[in-house]
């Protein structure tokens, strides 16, 4: 352990070595036996291993800290699912409601491009955040979790996106453009 929060590889390696398959067996009936998503939980937890590693001195049983990480991200993951089918749901139900002749949707499909690009211009931490409150409708708190990020550089964040955005959508798009966003 003093190996690897002092930085060794090494050690990390025999950790991961050691540890990789006992965690499997642990997040495996989780995931319905699905052993991709479960080795991509056990890469997400050994990832957040080595970012966190200096932070592990007074960890007793690595073992017992590994499970509470793969199961935080389970947890974890099981709400991000939740709350991505309340919103599918209810932009379909959004969907169902509106009527569109076709030019409203071909311009509705130019501006939803042009929103796209704008998104894209953004740099990647910045549309990352932006995508996971505006897009995909997560919380300040769960962007938090997800991101590892306090809300205060959260908020702040959001805050250039949305400037950013109107600016370029502003100079390409028009003011009919910046109202509908």
């Amino acid at each position: 352990m003093k190996q690897l929060i002092n930085g060794s590889t090494d050690a990390f390696a025999m950790i991961y070595d050691h540890y990789q398959p006992r965690l499997s067996l642990f997040i495996l009936p989780f995931t319905n036996h699905s052993t991709q998503l479960t080795n991509e939980i056990i890469q997400e937890v050994f990832i957040k291993l080595w970012i966190k590693r200096e932070d592990l001195e007074g960890i007793q049983i690595l073992e017992y800290y590994l499970q509470r990480m793969a199961k935080n991200h389970l947890l974890d993951m099981a709400k991000l699912r939740k709350i991505k089918l309340r919103h599918e749901s209810s932009f379909a139900s959004a969907q169902d409601t509106l009527s569109y002749t076709t030019e409203d949707s071909i311009q509705l499909k130019e501006y939803y491009a042009l929103a796209q690009e704008a998104i894209r211009s953004l740099p990647e931490r910045r549309q990352y955040i932006f995508r996971l409150s505006v897009l995909e409708g997560y919380s300040l708190d769960e962007i938090a979790v997800i991101t590892g990020l306090s809300k205060e550089v959260i908020k702040k964040q959001l805050f250039k996106a949305r400037h950013a955005i109107r600016k370029y959508l502003h100079k390409k798009g028009g003011l009919l453009l910046l109202f509908i966003f």
